[in-house]
């Protein structure tokens, strides 16, 4: 008997891509396991998650804000970064941030307190630089703040059934003196004298898997039901600058490539983890960058859509099985003609290419 003679279609060229249009590809491709409607579902990553967040909320999912502003505050969640992700984290772009502030939640590290003030005397927490639209107003309220925070976090760690995080970027920068490893550098946000400490680092297969592995071994040990079902992606939008000496498209491919083959390499390790395609919707040259924005970097607003119809089927048992209806509620509003770039607007990691705009 040929050794491929029972295989699905799904894994044949000719079968699986040659006949579909590019949206249909991915589709009929089952996950590992179903979420219901009624678990706490919560997220984290890179700016791409976002997307799926306002996906679940959209169809009823109980997507759990387990840190969320005072009912005072409400109308103006947003601009205190309040409502993004599950927790007021913002973007967590690397498995070495995640694996450090659930450390850090845990209370296995003390709470890092790095704050800087600006000019106009406000105060920003630099393990979380774009919280919003506003600062602290000392540093005794930043340093309040994280410590609510992290407690927030340590709930979630505790109480979720399934956790979707993007994994964004292997580039970051490091505090070898701090022991701490930030998503952007200081000075991206900030003019003031960081030191000559901080450093770039750009992680590697083996130090991206040992980090997601021990991240991994937190939520059993400390979450409910011995760990919640974790869904990992690979966002698809690329680096906005290195600090590698490489062409950008060089580095992007690279830090692309380490995560996507983590990702693969724990949802074939733990049965509770699943891997879900958004990277290779968007990114695979089959293609034709259809999906990408104008600038070749970011989403457009189609793609988006395409994507969570298969995150849908892949996941959503309720909403897949109700496909022929509308949401629960109605999904997020579609960017304006003029933005296409979806994930700028949220991206920490835009802020890098500033100097590339100013020339």
């Amino acid at each position: 008997m040929h050794p491929y003679r029972t295989f699905p279609d799904r894994q044949f060229w000719n079968r699986a891509v040659s006949p579909k249009p590019w949206a249909d590809v991915f589709m009929g491709q089952a996950g590992k396991f179903r979420l219901t409607s009624a678990e706490p579902i919560a997220s984290a990553g890179s700016c791409f998650a976002r997307r799926i967040a306002e996906h679940l909320r959209a169809w009823g999912y109980n997507y759990e804000l387990y840190e969320s502003c005072h009912p005072l505050m409400a109308a103006r969640a947003a601009d205190y970064g309040y409502g993004v992700f599950s927790c007021r984290y913002g973007n967590i772009y690397t498995a070495r941030q995640l694996r450090q502030l659930f450390e850090e939640a845990l209370g296995l590290r003390a709470p890092i307190m790095h704050f800087a003030k600006l000019k106009d005397g406000g105060v920003i927490d630099l393990m979380r630089p774009n919280l919003g639209k506003a600062s602290f107003g000392s540093v005794e309220e930043a340093h309040a703040d994280r410590l609510h925070h992290l407690s927030r976090v340590r709930e979630m760690i505790m109480q979720m059934s399934a956790f979707v995080f993007t994994l964004g970027l292997t580039e970051a920068w490091c505090d070898p003196v701090r022991d701490v490893v930030y998503g952007s550098h200081p000075g991206v946000f900030v003019d003031m004298d960081v030191g000559d400490h901080i450093r770039p680092v750009n992680f590697d297969y083996e130090q991206v898997l040992q980090d997601m592995e021990q991240a991994f071994g937190l939520l059993a040990r400390h979450g409910r039901d011995g760990g919640p079902r974790v869904i990992l992606t690979v966002s698809p939008v690329g680096l906005a600058a290195t600090h590698q000496d490489d062409h950008v498209l060089s580095a992007t491919s690279y830090s692309k490539s380490v995560l996507r083959a983590v990702a693969g390499k724990l949802a074939a390790s733990f049965p509770q983890v699943d891997y879900f395609p958004s990277f290779e919707i968007f990114s695979l040259s089959p293609s034709f960058g259809q999906f990408l924005a104008d600038d070749l970097r970011d989403v457009n607003v189609r793609g988006v859509e395409v994507a969570m119809r298969v995150f849908t089927e892949m996941f959503l048992a309720e909403a897949s099985a109700a496909a022929n209806s509308k949401p629960i509620s109605p999904p997020p509003a579609a960017a304006p003609a003029e933005d296409h770039n979806l994930a700028e607007a949220e991206c920490d990691e835009i802020a890098n290419a500033f100097f590339a705009k100013r020339r």
